[in-house]
């Protein structure tokens, strides 16, 4: 398989979800469960915040210690409902119109 065959569709991809997130701070399946990503403040969250910080740095951290994943997504049990990639980025998930 060519590399072109695997990047070309996953750079389309992203260009899609990026326009989503920066329109309405929702990816599509995001959109389809009626969230969005918000700022702590309840101002919108900004693309690169939402990208590098609430999904990039997880996903590299994950390659380096398998167990981030999982303490990651222990966080999601305390009070405010947060992931600790969302206390990283500084957002929180709300419901979305």
């Amino acid at each position: 398989m060519k590399a072109s065959a695997v990047y070309v569709p996953a750079l389309l991809v992203l260009l899609v979800q990026a326009s989503l997130i920066r329109g309405t701070g929702a990816s599509l399946g995001k959109r389809l469960l009626g969230i969005r990503v918000v700022r702590g403040d309840g101002r919108p969250a900004g693309v690169w915040r939402i990208a590098l910080l609430r999904n990039a740095l997880p996903m590299a951290l994950c390659g380096y210690c398998v167990w981030f994943g999982l303490l990651d997504a222990l966080f999601i049990v305390g009070e405010d409902r947060r992931c600790l990639h969302d206390w990283v980025a500084g957002t929180r998930v709300v419901r979305g119109p």
